[in-house]
């Protein structure tokens, strides 16, 4: 591309997923959008996945965000129904934390609302159920709205975004550098926990008698198992995954007990029914695996909750240590603090023995 390139708002949109690393985009074809699917069409980086309806490509874009750990996009071709259609899948992305992107067009921007054809105010109709909403009102910031699309919904906690794009924006043409496409840095800072909360947390989990580990979407969604198995065999403690969440971990490691809950196997919810210390991993300890109700965990159990989304800590159950931060994070974290605590303790009995039998040795 040339320092400065002029293309329409449509080519400007596909150039900006492009830079994204897009690989695939889901939508059904349509009038409003047209400029960004002649444009796809030519784009041979990305693969467009033609759906019969914009409900299923919604749900198929958030399966392969799930899937991927990639923003999964959608494009409507119509704004007005072709909008309606992406609200189930998008308030149920919602609801899962999933990172959708989703694109419709809307009215150009010199027509009212009430009055062009399919028109209806997209912008409130998305708002409830994302991230963030934006209808973007000038060709030049297609690449910059895109660019901050990926980032929110990237950012923890994930979710969907959503993109309103009228026609007279998709159809225009300007002027575009080469530095407005730059491309989305998709790493956040992670979080990790105090020094003395971790200390504190490690002693409560190692001196339990009945411990068990619940990891949930926190830990899938950021691949983060690893450190969970880690702590788990240290600890020799079992792990059990929240509804919605069985292949947090492999289902083939041995302390793997599989789903609890109401929805779970009496393997696993027995464990959170007995356990005097829970570990809450990257879960609300919600509805679908809790049904708030102490007939699912141990009423008597103190519970470590570490979660990335402060409002979440403590809501459904009291918790005796609140841990706000990445939750394969804070297992590292863990794994570290009670393998160093061994480590001293093996040094501090050395040199107890070697003290006493300098002593009982006369000193020589």
């Amino acid at each position: 591309m040339s320092k400065s390139s002029k293309l329409k708002g449509g080519q400007a949109a596909v150039q900006a997923l492009k830079k994204e690393k897009t690989k695939h985009v889901f939508g059904l074809i349509g009038s409003a959008t047209m400029e960004m699917f002649d444009a796809l069409y030519h784009e041979k980086d990305i693969k467009f996945i033609g759906v019969r309806d914009e409900r299923t490509g919604t749900h198929m874009a958030d399966g392969y965000a799930r899937a991927s750990n990639q923003p999964g996009i959608i494009l409507a071709g119509q704004n007005g129904p072709g909008a309606t259609n992406l609200v189930t899948g998008i308030a149920q992305a919602a609801a899962a934390f999933s990172p959708v992107v989703s694109i419709a067009g809307f009215i150009s921007t010199k027509d009212k609302i009430q009055d062009a054809f399919q028109g209806i105010d997209q912008q409130s109709l998305f708002k409830p159920i994302t991230k963030k909403t934006w209808t973007i009102t000038k060709t030049e910031r297609i690449p910059e709205m895109f660019h901050k699309a990926f980032h929110i919904a990237m950012k923890p906690r994930r979710g969907p975004v959503h993109l309103n794009l009228p026609r007279d924006i998709l159809s225009k043409s300007v002027n575009f550098k080469n530095s407005q496409y730059t491309q989305t840095n998709k790493s956040h800072k992670i979080s990790s926990a105090k020094t003395n909360i971790i200390k504190k947390a490690a002693k409560m989990i190692s001196s339990a008698t009945r411990p068990v580990i619940i990891a949930g979407g926190g830990i899938k969604n950021t691949n983060g198992h690893a450190e969970v198995l880690k702590l788990a065999e240290i600890l020799n403690i079992p792990v059990v995954t929240s509804a919605g969440h069985g292949d947090a971990i492999p289902f083939g490691h041995s302390l793997n007990a599989g789903q609890m809950g109401p929805r779970g196997n009496p393997v696993a919810s027995r464990l959170a029914k007995e356990a005097d210390v829970i570990l809450a991993l990257g879960t609300r300890l919600g509805f679908n695996s809790t049904f708030y109700s102490y007939e699912n965990i141990n009423k008597k159990a103190k519970i470590i909750q570490v979660e990335i989304e402060p409002t979440m800590i403590g809501r459904y159950f009291p918790v005796s240590i609140k841990i706000c931060a990445d939750a394969p994070t804070v297992a590292k974290q863990l794994c570290d603090e009670i393998t160093n605590s061994r480590k001293n303790k093996k040094i501090d009995l050395f040199c107890f023995r070697f003290s006493k039998w300098w002593y009982m040795n006369g000193g020589i």
